[in-house]
């Protein structure tokens, strides 16, 4: 018998270890090796023009709705076929900014929000796999 879920608790503390980790990241400067790579092959593919710094705030906001946004999503379907759609069209729509990035002429920022939109999305799923499904009544 599964344990009862707790979306709303679940949804903040994954949300939050996530955020958490990509401060971690950001702090530790992973994330500007790997968006340095990304810039380099953009500009090696031949677009005019030197590339433009995308505002900070940006992909912090981008991370913040789409970690919370997928974690409540996630917790709230039923069947880890649809949680596995759910979670790779998130990561799709992450991987996406990288060419719309590049015809704005913006350095992309994508790594931080990947890894933690990757977090979120792996421990939703745990936690949605080890409790009752949304609209289970408990045996």
């Amino acid at each position: 018998m599964k344990p009862p879920a707790h979306p709303g608790a679940a949804v903040l503390a994954i949300g939050g270890m996530s955020l958490v980790l990509a401060v971690v990241v950001q702090l530790m400067g992973l994330a500007r090796r790997f968006d340095t790579v990304v810039a380099s092959w953009m500009e090696g593919i031949g677009l005019e023009g030197k590339l433009r710094v995308l505002p900070p705030l940006l992909p912090w906001v981008w991370t913040i709705l789409i970690v919370f946004g997928l974690t409540a999503a996630i917790l709230g379907s039923r069947r880890n076929w649809r949680r596995a759609v759910l979670w790779v069209s998130a990561i799709v729509l992450t991987l996406g900014w990288i060419p719309v990035l590049a015809l704005a002429a913006y350095r992309p920022s994508v790594t931080m929000p990947l890894i933690a939109l990757i977090w979120s999305g792996l421990w939703a799923i745990i936690y949605a796999t080890r409790h009752q499904e949304p609209g289970n009544a408990p045996d």
